[in-house]
């Protein structure tokens, strides 16, 4: 089974149609997948090509009233382990470097400028939600002090026009990529022991230094190593404060019998679900799939794939439940068809298009054909397997015959993009980055619905000309509208438009919201732990809501406790990392939440319940 890893891998989640092919997510922050080893949850920002050099020049004109420059300032009191002042050096130097390694934010910026040992200014000459996610929120400073040598070259590169895939930039990354220190500079309140780390567990020790260090009385975390069965033992023995792996049902109701431990069911923002593939005629036609809509218990199917940790979707409005109220109005609401089950139903829009039942009561297609489907899944992924055969079951039951064929998840883009499925199981809702846009264009854009494109990989095959209260849209532009610029409000009539066309069209089926599996260890070693109704535990695993009670020093040392929190996270395992911040085998970045992140705090935390960004290390941000 899976933990959230924080892997270098595929670009995911691109918040813009520019960068709208293999959807990217930031890092450290992970993404929520089935309970397997995931094929796409990156720890650090992939390596992609900027779609331009940026060139040191004035922000280039945009519309009168939006937004391009945002500006950070950082508090002034922050210090290295080492004792260095942390300032806006190291902020621009570690985006120089970016700049280098075709980091995904340089899609969106044109400059990064330090105005002064506190304030950052970042040119942005695409304006959208994704470049304020991944600025304020996914990346972190590196120390000038280590990779000054690197910052500087890279900065007089980017100066110079440098070809950012040329043999220069190449030369420079081989040499960064080298370069393997023995000691971690960090500026959170803990930092790895290099010593410390073996193939079973490793070491944060305090770093007084640090960013709250005064706050907390914590001295030391322990990190075991381990995937879900070995995390089970260690959970069940006290021997661990918190957990982020997947657990299964079964694992939860053993976990639950131990009085001090609890389950958080937090968010992850993720659902798997039903696509459609429009070659497949019998569904291309709207009334089959909404048919579908009916015909699935949802809750069902989230209780046998998940237990407590699945939650029915609603209001089927393209991304997740909970941000529903944030991003639709009352009106728009009352619109949506929330399928609830409804065999009648069902019958009345099969026979409406034509389909009949046999003598045996199985459906016949409008040719008279056995209308049967096959429903393809990565056999790897165990929930959405198992969500896939309870959909097949319920379909099964209604007189459709329906198969599952697992599939390698490594095979996912090649049959995502080629369409080799006729109904294919995979994410129905992603909401990471925090935007409906993440979800809708995750399935209605290029590579995974590609209608028009002159390949012959159409994917999903869904056609971008739709019909939305008697208006037609075209759904590029409405991703467009939909993440242009910074003014939410702005963004909202596209994001509504999107929303009744997926609700009533259904390319895609959600079927379940899947909710995390915590572990939370109340009082062994560790007690202060905010109520479960705090509104931080809205905020899904990428969103720290248990590295911010640690960072802002909540969480103490229990009656009985040593002065250590333990945790237990699959981190690379030696030799096969470096010490290098920059390297795709960085022990740093893969250690997991929540020991990257008390190494290396963000800028400012996202909260989900109040869809806005509050300062953690940086002071405040401003866009003019």
């Amino acid at each position: 089974m899976r933990t959230f890893k924080f892997l270098s891998v595929l670009v995911l989640l691109a918040m813009v149609l520019a960068a709208c092919g293999a959807p990217a997510t930031e890092a450290p922050a992970p993404v929520v997948e089935p309970t397997a080893v995931p094929t796409e949850a990156p720890a650090v920002e992939p390596t992609v090509a900027p779609t331009e050099a940026p060139v040191a020049a004035e922000p280039e004109p945009l519309p009168e009233g939006v937004a391009n420059i945002l500006t950070v300032k950082l508090r002034p009191d922050l210090k290295w382990s080492d004792g260095s002042a942390l300032t806006a050096k190291d902020l621009v130097g570690t985006y120089n470097i970016y700049w280098a390694q075709g980091n995904a934010t340089w899609t969106y910026l044109k400059d990064v400028v330090a105005v002064d040992d506190n304030t950052v200014e970042f040119w942005i000459s695409k304006p959208a939600p994704r470049a304020l996610r991944l600025i304020l929120r996914a990346y972190q400073p590196a120390p000038y002090a280590q990779y000054g040598k690197w910052m500087d070259e890279a900065a007089t590169m980017r100066a110079a026009g440098a070809d950012p895939k040329g043999d220069e930039v190449k030369a420079f990354l081989d040499d960064l990529y080298a370069f393997k220190p023995e000691t971690i500079l960090a500026y959170g309140p803990f930092i790895i022991d290099p010593a410390s780390v073996t193939e079973a567990q490793m070491e944060l020790v305090k770093n007084d230094m640090g960013y709250n260090a005064d706050k907390i009385d914590i001295e030391k975390l322990l990190v075991y190593y381990g995937e879900t069965s070995v995390s089970l033992p260690y959970v069940l023995s006290n021997d661990v404060d918190y957990s982020t792996h997947a657990y299964t049902p079964s694992d939860v109701e053993a976990i639950k019998v131990i009085p001090n431990l609890s389950v958080l069911s937090g968010p992850t923002g993720t659902a798997p679900g039903l696509w459609f593939n429009q070659a497949y005629a019998p569904l291309s036609k709207k009334e089959v799939r909404q048919a579908f809509a009916y015909i699935i218990d949802r809750a069902e199917n989230a209780t046998v794939s998940m237990g407590e940790a699945g939650k029915g979707v609603e209001y089927m409005a393209g991304f997740t439940d909970l941000q529903v109220d944030t991003w639709l109005t009352d009106e728009t609401k009352a619109k949506l068809n929330p399928y609830a089950v409804d065999l009648a139903k069902a019958e009345e829009l099969l026979t409406s298009v034509g389909f009949s039942k046999d003598a045996n009561g199985k459906w016949l297609d409008d040719t008279g054909a056995p209308f049967t489907v096959e429903l393809s899944v990565p056999a790897d992924f165990l929930d959405w397997l198992s969500a896939a055969e309870n959909a097949a079951q319920q379909l099964q039951a209604f007189g459709i015959d329906a198969v599952v064929r697992g599939y390698p998840s490594s095979e996912r883009p090649t049959t995502q993009k080629e369409g080799k499925y006729q109904i294919l199981v995979d994410l129905s809702l992603y909401y990471n980055p925090p935007h409906p846009h993440t979800s809708f264009n995750y399935y209605l854009n290029v590579p995974r619905n590609a209608p028009e494109t002159a390949d012959n990989l159409p994917g999903m095959g869904f056609s971008w000309k739709q019909t939305v209260d008697g208006e037609e849209v075209y759904i590029p532009d409405l991703l467009t509208a939909a993440s242009a610029g910074f003014d939410t409000e702005a963004q909202k009539p596209a994001i509504q438009t999107l929303a009744l066309l997926v609700n009533e069209e259904l390319p895609v089926l959600a079927l379940y919201e899947r909710y995390a599996t915590d572990v939370i260890n109340m009082d062994t070693r560790i007690s202060g732990w905010r109520d479960f109704s705090d509104p931080v535990y809205k905020n899904n695993q990428s969103d720290l809501y248990i590295a911010i009670q640690l960072l802002e020093g909540d969480l103490k040392v229990s009656a009985t406790g040593d002065g250590t929190f333990h945790t237990v996270y699959p981190y690379p395992q030696p030799p096969n990392y470096d010490l290098n911040y920059f390297t795709s085998t960085s022990l740093m970045q893969g250690a997991g939440n929540p020991s990257y992140n008390v190494m290396y705090p963000p800028l400012f935390y996202y909260m989900w319940a109040d869809a806005a960004y509050v300062p953690a290390v940086a002071e405040s941000y401003s866009l003019r």
